[in-house]
């Protein structure tokens, strides 16, 4: 006899009373899973658009808001800084660089991105198609930002003033994209990237002395002896005239240049350095430290002594999922409790099914069935109830998946992978429920008194 089969026969001659009980399994079940596979998503995103980025230096505020509006471009910046205290914090020994970010106005939603190429290296972008950025008003876009705008290399566009789609727009400062990236699956997908002097154009803010000072933002600082450093500094000049020679002598043989050539080749002719003009003012200022000891000393220092504030990424988005966490945990709970109550019904079920057909019981025993048969067939029943409510969370989580990848820019879908660990450990937890569900019908089933059904048959 196989119990499979017989209980599968036993549980499509119910058809609605088995389904209610499979779809409330897999609603349960899906709900978990969903959330578990948001949270993975969720996390992997934060620490791909983090970047290494050790400090941000911004206006005083909320530090969460900081972090969401300069690192994961979330949120409203909390104000501006002035450009000659974050050229401070650029030429202190203990920072190893720092990447500049201007914002202000969006695109149809899509943020341009005042900063260097050194943002677009932060997160490894590659150009799919056209050239860096050179001077200002001139802007590379997002993969994702090209895709829903429909914009190519050459065509213009004005940007609009906030970060809101629909508001003032700066008709009379047109934008040319120069080049497209390609996917990163990061923030700077959904990023008009610029020269931070676009932001200053388009705002009127002056700076006639962008040709004469420049903040560099990749410097080396060390430890050492007022000589000691002088070398130092010497040393890494001359390398750098160096490969600058290298890249004048590219240039005029008219050779492609990577981001990080082009970098060091506008910082040398002055077209992209960044002004120490007291009236100039930047978003914020991205941090790398050049020593661990900058992690305890100079966010305190900043916080303490300049009108700026400091925040650390890497804290303020645990608290932001920690802060996550607990409605997910309470939705998770629900979840658990909806599974509990499938697990419930399909007690019910198999037990009133019990009643129904226990004279079919009892024909099963007189045709050689022995009473751990009967047992195992309830079993059985619970078994695949749970085992087919698991197979279509699977199918519903995937589905969801696709669906909100089709819907979302900063989900892709492959995001979702065939099947997790902790999806595994679902299919445990449900086997448990179907099991104990079937015990109480099953017991029942295994002490029915066979010789006293047939008498009244």
């Amino acid at each position: 006899m196989n119990l499979i089969k017989l209980a599968l026969a036993q549980l499509t001659s119910k058809p609605l009373q088995s389904s209610l009980s499979i779809a409330l399994f897999a609603l349960g079940m899906s709900v978990v899973s969903v959330l578990i596979h948001f949270e993975r998503q969720v996390q992997q995103q934060f620490q791909n658009n983090l970047a290494g980025i050790d400090l941000v230096v911004g206006a005083k505020g909320s530090p969460m808001q900081l972090i969401l509006s300069s690192v994961l471009h979330a949120d409203n910046p909390t104000g501006n800084i002035p450009l000659h205290e974050a050229e401070k914090i650029t030429n202190n020994p203990m920072v190893k660089s720092t990447i500049p970010i201007a914002l202000g106005d969006n695109f149809m939603g899509y943020r341009i991105v005042g900063t260097t190429l050194d943002y677009a290296l932060l997160y490894s972008a590659e150009l799919q198609s056209g050239q860096w950025y050179k001077h200002s008003m001139e802007v590379v876009l997002g993969s994702v930002v090209a895709e829903k705008a429909g914009l190519k290399t050459g065509d213009e566009f004005t940007g609009v003033h906030g970060f809101i789609e629909h508001g003032h727009s700066h008709d009379d400062h047109p934008y040319t994209v120069k080049g497209i990236l390609k996917p990163t699956g990061t923030v700077i997908d959904r990023l008009i990237l610029t020269p931070v002097e676009s932001v200053w154009e388009v705002h009127d803010e002056t700076h006639d002395d962008c040709e004469n000072h420049h903040c560099e933002h990749h410097h080396d600082h060390h430890d050492c002896e007022h000589h000691d450093c002088d070398h130092h500094h010497d040393h890494r000049h001359n390398e750098q005239k160096s490969e600058i020679e290298i890249i004048l002598g590219k240039v005029d043989r008219q050779e492609e240049l990577s981001a990080h050539e082009l970098n060091l080749y506008n910082r040398h002719r002055g077209e992209l350095s960044i002004s120490t003009n007291t009236g100039q003012e930047i978003t914020s200022l991205l941090v790398f430290y050049n020593t661990p000891m900058a992690a305890v000393m100079l966010p305190r220092m900043i916080n303490d002594n300049t009108s700026m504030q400091a925040a650390s990424p890497a804290i303020e988005l645990n608290r932001l999922m920690g802060l996550l966490g607990y409605g997910m945990n309470l939705i998770r709970g629900l979840a658990w409790i909806i599974t509990l109550f499938s697990g419930i019904n399909i007690l019910i079920l198999l037990w009133s099914s019990l009643s129904r057909e226990i004279h079919e019981l009892a024909l099963l025993r007189t045709l050689g069935a022995t009473k751990s048969k009967a047992f195992m067939l309830l079993i059985t029943e619970g078994i695949v109830l749970a085992t087919c409510g698991w197979t279509f969370n699977i199918i519903i989580t995937r589905i969801t998946g696709i669906i909100v990848a089709a819907n979302s820019d900063w989900i892709s879908i492959n995001s979702f992978p065939p099947i997790l660990k902790e999806e595994i450990l679902m299919l445990v937890y449900a086997l448990i429920i179907g099991i104990f569900a079937a015990l109480i019908p099953a017991i029942k089933a295994y002490r029915t008194d066979i010789h006293y059904m047939l008498q009244k048959l």
